[in-house]
């Protein structure tokens, strides 16, 4: 009975200690500070126009923004809305104050009107933003030129 009650004893010493251990690793977690973002982004501006394109033209353009914010600015992705439209940027973090760009390449391989939307996905709180590209690819003259 005796080798029995310390068993009984040594096993509800390591529930114990386990619980305590449990029970201080939650109290820590529940203390931790979430991590301040105040990444902000603006750009020069938000709408670039191409006006009228040749087809088969290059037709590229840039959306310069500064990190406005007081943390690290990423941009994560930029989507856009079809594969006509490809944006280029650095992936690295942009530091508080300093400035970027977003380069887009739009293929005119297509006459006709177009507008088409790039969002921009960051670690800010007013994530996402929209930018626009749009223009008229010209018809061309001939049949030849298609």
């Amino acid at each position: 009975m005796g080798e029995f009650l310390c068993k009984m004893t040594n096993l509800i010493s390591m529930s114990y200690y386990c619980c305590m251990l449990l029970f201080g690793i939650l109290c820590v977690g529940c203390t931790h500070q979430p991590v301040k973002n105040d990444a902000k982004i603006k750009f020069t501006r938000g709408e670039y126009d191409f006006s009228h394109l040749k087809m088969k033209d290059k037709a590229e353009c840039e959306f310069e923004f500064s990190n406005v914010g007081e943390s690290l600015l990423v941009i994560y992705d930029v989507k856009t809305t079809c594969g006509c439209t490809v944006p280029d940027w650095n992936k690295k973090p942009i530091v508080p104050g300093k400035k970027g760009a977003i380069r887009i390449k739009y293929d005119t391989d297509h006459p006709g009107r177009f507008r088409k939307t790039i969002t921009v996905y960051y670690n800010g709180k007013d994530s996402p933003k929209k930018l626009v590209v749009r223009g008229t690819v010209d018809f061309p003259k001939n049949i030849e030129q298609l």
